[in-house]
């Protein structure tokens, strides 16, 4: 019985341990794939953050945390060509900010952004409409408007491939709209060059 419960305080904070070494881990592996992003390493950003997915799941870091993670994994991996790969931790992503109340517009956006560069309208459209449900309920346009013009034009860019013209116009006016009223601005968030770095 005594035995057992040594064991047992042992194995506890061998967890402890393990999950602080998995935590430290998770950070570091995250300050090195946000050098490499701004160095566009985007092979090295794709590497640092797979491992800090990893350990920040093994080490039960908090659902904030691991949702910025699985998002910037997911957008290293869909700039160096693992499309799947980046459809998969887009999405666990979104689930992780969906599921903490946090805005899932990024995901939805990236999302959105990863099928049309692909060519994939259909499913490019769909992630857009949601998004821009998620962009108006929070005021994206008066707070970021080149940003939410631009997404408005590769909305119009997917709905036009799908002939849904209509549509395609009356966003293409509002954009428009938007950049009159903004004839100097410029966007406050780089786009995510998805496909661009292959090898």
């Amino acid at each position: 019985m005594i035995k057992n419960f040594v064991v047992f305080v042992a194995m506890i904070s061998l967890v402890g341990c393990t999950s602080a070494i998995n935590k430290h881990n998770a950070e570091n592996y995250t300050r090195h794939g946000a050098i490499a992003m701004a160095n566009n390493d985007w092979q090295g950003a794709r590497r640092a953050f797979a491992r800090a997915v990893v350990n920040a799941d093994m080490g039960g870091m908090p659902a904030e945390t691991r949702a910025v993670l699985n998002y910037e994994y997911g957008r290293s991996l869909g700039v160096t060509c693992f499309f799947d790969d980046a459809d998969y931790y887009l999405k666990r992503a979104y689930a992780l900010d969906k599921e903490t109340g946090a805005a899932i517009y990024l995901s939805l956006v990236e999302l959105a952004r990863l099928h049309l560069d692909q060519k994939k309208y259909t499913d490019a459209a769909m992630y857009f409409e949601q998004a821009l449900t998620e962009l108006d309920r929070n005021n994206f346009a008066q707070r970021g408007p080149i940003g939410y013009a631009d997404i408005l034009d590769e909305t119009v860019t997917a709905f036009n491939a799908l002939s849904r013209n209509d549509e395609a116009t009356q966003l293409k006016l509002r954009s428009q709209t938007i950049r009159a009223k903004h004839p100097d601005g410029k966007s406050i968030t780089d786009r995510t060059p998805y496909g661009k770095f292959c090898h």
